[in-house]
This record gives structure tokens, sequence and C-alpha cells, in this order.
């Protein structure tokens, strides 16, 4: 709480044994189990090659960036201004805007690298897998373990897909990150949920309970064009409209789902959600590696949005986005 705000800084409050805790040693108690701290107003840090995000991507070699609060004042070449309440010497670092990661398994940790080497890994290993292993502790605990690595890696936003992700939800609040948070909706039983009626309840239920946190949004998640029935799909957008959130699921991924989609719709992935009223300015399709050029244009006339995942695309070797067509057509 702030008790007392002078011209430069502010005066807040802490609770003694709090900061002990985060200090991990014993403070001595004051009055009311309180002790004032200074926090700087106004925060210059210099000596750093500012990377921005500006409409030029200005890069200032030997630049610096002046803070107040959570707003960015200014930035820019040399030393910056005297007059700010405290000076942090970058040290010759990098200093750049968070990363974000607009598709992600955060829980899955416990799966890397088992059966990398499995044909059809997901059906045939990791559906099961979960099944039989994933809960809500474990979930939980994993989530914290992944956003740490996120964290550390620079990514202070992160889109995730999971099960029990109201977990999911609590621990990226614990944690600091901003997160997109998805229940997954899928046409199968699931360490969660019996079936899609549960797994949409359960999104429905996750969407009141976070929708207008600060940091945590929820998403709306069916799992993949392949793994929903038409009407699960269309369900889930609506759902979606409804809270204004976004909706996010996996397209064009699997050789098996195009193969699908042609022999059962003669269409393609794309195609079909098209058809179905999907695609919108709230959609964010991930993957997106087998696309025609029929495809792009719908994505281009729609305004959905491309998670194209190169990391897993690569490791996984089932291709490429074709991430130049998309850009170059504007999506």
């Amino acid at each position: 709480t702030v008790n007392e705000r002078e011209t430069k800084g502010h005066y807040v409050n802490i609770d003694v044994d709090f900061l002990a805790d985060l200090l991990n040693r014993k403070e001595e108690r004051q009055q009311k189990n309180l002790i004032t701290l200074y926090v700087p107003e106004r925060t210059k840090i210099n000596h750093v090659t500012v990377v921005t995000m500006d409409e030029q991507f200005h890069v200032y070699e030997n630049g610096y960036v002046v803070l107040e609060g959570n707003t960015i004042l200014e930035t820019g070449e040399g030393e910056g201004p005297v007059d700010v309440d405290e000076t942090v010497n970058g040290k010759n670092g990098i200093l750049m805007p968070g990363m974000i990661n607009t598709h992600c398994h955060i829980p899955m940790i416990p799966f890397r690298s088992l059966g990398d080497d499995c044909p059809d890994r997901l059906r045939r290993f990791l559906f099961p897998l979960e099944l039989e292993a994933m809960n809500r502790e474990l979930i939980g605990q994993s989530t914290r373990y992944g956003v740490c690595e996120l964290l550390l890696s620079g990514v202070t936003s992160v889109l995730d897909m999971y099960y029990f992700e109201d977990q999911v939800a609590a621990a990226c609040e614990e944690m600091g990150i901003r997160a997109y948070v998805g229940q997954t909706i899928i046409d199968m039983e699931t360490c969660d949920s019996k079936n899609t009626d549960q797994s949409l309840a359960m999104c429905e239920e996750l969407i009141r309970k976070w929708k207008g946190h600060e940091r945590i949004r929820p998403v709306v998640a069916p799992h993949a064009t392949n793994t929903n029935p038409p009407e699960v799909l269309k369900a889930a957008y609506e759902l979606a409209e409804r809270y204004d959130v976004p909706y996010t699921l996996h397209v064009s991924e699997m050789d098996y789902e195009l193969e699908m989609f042609r022999e059962k719709y003669d269409q393609t992935p794309a195609e079909f959600l098209y058809g179905l009223g999907v695609l919108g300015e709230r959609t964010i399709a991930a993957h997106c590696i087998h696309m025609t050029d029929r495809d792009v244009e719908i994505f281009r006339e729609t305004g959905a949005k491309i998670s194209h995942c190169i990391g897993s695309n690569t490791k996984s070797g089932k291709g490429v986005c074709p991430l130049r067509d998309l850009k170059a057509a504007g999506v």
C-alpha cells in the first residue's frame, strides 16, 4: 500500500514477514510488522543496446530507456536524461521487449524427449500417456517449471492450450508471466473430462473466473480441425464470440489431417473452417504447415492469425509453414 507520495518516488509499506521470506532471512519486527521501502518513480537504464519495436524497428547501439511505473517514457542514444530517481548501468547488455510464445503446451514438460522417434507420436504415444499419467497436481508443478524456462529465456507472454487449464492459470499468475490460457476441447476422454460437453463447460468456467484479470486472459481452445466434429468447433467459436475472447486450434499440421479432409469433404482444413464460419479476427491457427494458395487467401480475407511454430515444426520434421507467402499476402 502506498502511504506517502513525495515529489520523486513512492514510499511503500511491506509486511516484514513477507520480506523476510522473500530474502530467506529473518528481519527484526517493527511497529505493526511494517517497514518502509523507497521505490523509485523514474528509472533510467543506460549503457545498453536497445532493441525497439517502434515502426522503424530502431536499434540504439549505446542507448538508454527511461521508465516511470509500467510506462516507457523515452529511449534513444547516449547517456539519457539526468532528471531521474535511479540509474541502472546495463553493462553493455541487450535491452529488448519481452518475447511472446504464441502457441504452447506448458505442462507437457514431463514428456519432453519421450517417444520422439515414435511414428504418429501424438495418437500412439502422447494421448494414451496423458490419459494415464496427467493430473491436476502434475500440471500445476509442470507449469511452474515451464514458466521458469520461459521467463529465463526472455519470454514474458505465452498462449497455452492444455488440460486442467485453471491450474495453468493459477501457476502463471503466481509466477508473474502474462498468459493466455485455453482449456482443451477434444472429442475423446481426457485426463480432465469425459466428453466435449464437459470440456466446453470447463472452458466457460475458466473464462468466467479469469476474464478481466490484469495478466491472465482466457481462450477457447478446441484441439484441432480433425479431433472435433463440426458442431463442436462451431459451439466453441460461439462461446469465444459470446465472451469476446480468442479462439485457437491446430490447423493443417498433420498429413493424415489433410488426407481426412480431402477424402471426406474434398477440402483443405482451412477451407473447411472457412465454411463453418470459425475463421476471423479472434482466430489463432497453430502450425499451418500444409497451406495452399487458396488457404493463404482465406486467412487474408478473414483476418485470422497464424502461430507458425518454427521450433516444433522443425523438431518433428513435419514441414515448414509458408511464412514468406503469408507475409506477402498480408496475413
